[in-house]
């Protein structure tokens, strides 16, 4: 441990430059590419080499940003968008519409093995194309060269959320052919940074784009990202002022340090905070016995004493009543999900004729944070006569193990909607139909046909109360079947030293390391 820490002080002194912001995470990004991204660690780089069609503030207004300016049809069938003459992928070569639709047929593609491709179900010819039935996308059109036209198949008044993603974003198709896999580990895009320098397991050097048009200055000369270390590790780099941010990592602060940093006087008033529109959960899943036993995953739910392992009165998380956070519209106050209450949750137990003890593996990531919670869940289980085995794994082997039927029977894991309405945290995560043999985003293989059927009302309706409506109808649906034990919503806390200025937190990213600049 000493070995390491010398290490990286050593780093932090010599990446130490005005303009140069250093950082650090625990382990290497997956990819860089902006088709196959699917970590949270690794969607906050995206803004730093990508530029999206449109992008948001605030996680619920969206403004121009690739696009200069973009309009709806009045059925909220049509999107228009006109793009900015100035754009430049960081080859010189700048970007036009053509770019936008390789880019998007790209993530539908399913040699792509984009995850998020679903959300583009919507637009016309997406299936046909998907199927290999036709070259191209229907919906797709490029009237001129700053022109792009999508046309979707049904309403959707949440679509322009879309376009401030991953999902949105330009990669040119010759680099792409040039470099094979190689692109995603040294993409070219048009954001305002670009790769220099990747040392698995060790450092992310980006340095400006010198041919960056878009609609934001170029704030930092660089970004330095050192690999390695832990949470812990990375918050000592930061009192030494080896780190411009405390950690970018989990919620922003170890979690055995946030008593000792709210009450210190020097970082206190540099902490920023902001909801984060997304709920943390354990997923049950109600293909595996027990857990096919709706009284059981009751249980479980009645059982977990969800505020005292969430840190709620530390403002790590908010409390959480049910799937739908309150930074999504549509979201219902007056739901209630499973109060703690241990002795309901043996009487269900009792009631559900299952042989006791049970026992059931939880599978969770290596963060010193989520060590806590899960060790507090597994006491929780113990008292009402549940041997839980924790298994740990890195976040990516997490996801891909639980995404394919019949390996994982409970998943701590959080999702966080990429467009802040309910089609996307209910739509995407409790919809029966996308449960396949194939990787499924509904890790509880949940499916109710009464929820699907109000998913297909509440999609392309436009009237907002009634749209929202249908979808309260399915969250109390999908409670009463109990696939998720919905622990919290999450609350990202950032910690950057005083001479770095802006916004750092940010509801979707959760770190906008773009939008901040030094002041010394």
């Amino acid at each position: 441990m000493l070995a390491l820490w010398i290490v990286m002080r050593l780093w932090a002194a010599h990446a130490a430059d005005h303009g140069i912001l250093r950082v650090a995470r625990i382990f290497d990004p997956q990819t860089l590419d902006p088709a196959t991204i699917q970590l949270q660690e690794d969607f906050i780089l995206l803004p730093l080499l990508h530029l999206p069609l449109l992008d948001e503030v605030g996680g619920t207004k969206v403004i121009p940003c690739a696009a200069k300016s973009w309009r709806a049809s009045s059925d909220k069938r049509i999107y228009t968008l006109d793009l900015r003459p100035e754009v430049r992928f960081s080859n010189g070569r700048p970007v036009v519409a053509a770019d936008y639709i390789f880019s998007i047929e790209r993530v539908i593609n399913p040699a792509t093995a984009a995850t998020m491709a679903a959300y583009l179900n919507g637009v016309r010819g997406a299936a046909e194309f998907a199927e290999g039935r036709v070259p191209h996308v229907s919906g797709l059109t490029a009237p001129d060269p700053l022109t792009l036209v999508i046309e979707l198949e049904r309403p959707d008044p949440t679509f322009p959320f879309l376009l401030t993603s991953n999902l949105a974003m330009a990669v040119p198709a010759e680099e792409l052919a040039r470099q094979g896999k190689g692109f995603a580990t040294h993409p070219v895009g048009n954001g305002p940074y670009m790769v220099k320098r990747w040392l698995r397991g060790a450092r992310l050097e980006l340095v400006r784009n010198p041919h960056y048009g878009g609609p934001e200055p170029q704030r930092l000369r660089g970004v330095d990202m050192m690999i390695g270390g832990d949470e812990t590790t990375h918050l000592m780099m930061f009192e030494h002022g080896d780190l411009d941010i405390a950690n970018i990592n989990g919620a922003g602060i170890p979690q055995p340090s946030m008593h000792r940093m709210r009450d210190d006087p020097q970082w206190a008033p540099l902490i920023q905070s902001t909801p984060v529109p997304g709920t943390s959960y354990i997923s049950l899943n109600t293909e595996i016995p027990p857990l096919d036993n709706v009284l059981v995953r009751r249980a479980i739910n009645h059982a977990i004493n969800r505020d005292k392992w969430m840190q709620v009165a530390l403002g790590r998380f908010t409390h959480a009543e049910g799937p739908l956070p309150p930074l999504v519209a549509g979201y219902d106050p007056q739901v209630k999900g499973y109060a703690y209450d241990p002795d309901r949750a043996r009487q269900l137990l009792q009631q559900s004729g299952v042989p006791m003890p049970l026992r059931l593996q939880l599978w969770h990531s290596t963060e010193e944070s989520t060590r806590f919670i899960v060790q507090g869940i597994q006491g929780d289980l113990k008292e009402i006569g549940i041997e839980v085995e924790l298994r740990a794994a890195t976040y990516g082997e997490l996801m891909t193990t639980a995404q394919i039927r019949g390996r994982v029977p409970m998943t701590l894991t959080a999702w966080y909607p990429s467009i802040p309405d309910p089609v996307d945290m209910l739509g995407t995560q409790f919809d029966g139909r996308s449960v396949t043999n194939v990787a499924s985003m509904n890790i509880a293989f949940y499916n109710n046909p009464k929820v699907n059927r109000l998913f297909d009302e509440a999609a392309p309706e436009v009237d907002l109360p009634l749209r929202y409506a249908r979808y309260r109808e399915a969250e109390r649906l999908i409670l009463a079947d109990a696939p998720w034990v919905c622990l919290g919503h999450l609350n990202i806390l950032g910690l950057p030293q005083k001479w770095l200025k802006g916004p750092l937190v940010d509801p979707i990213y959760w770190y906008r390391l773009d939008r901040i600049w030094m002041e010394r």
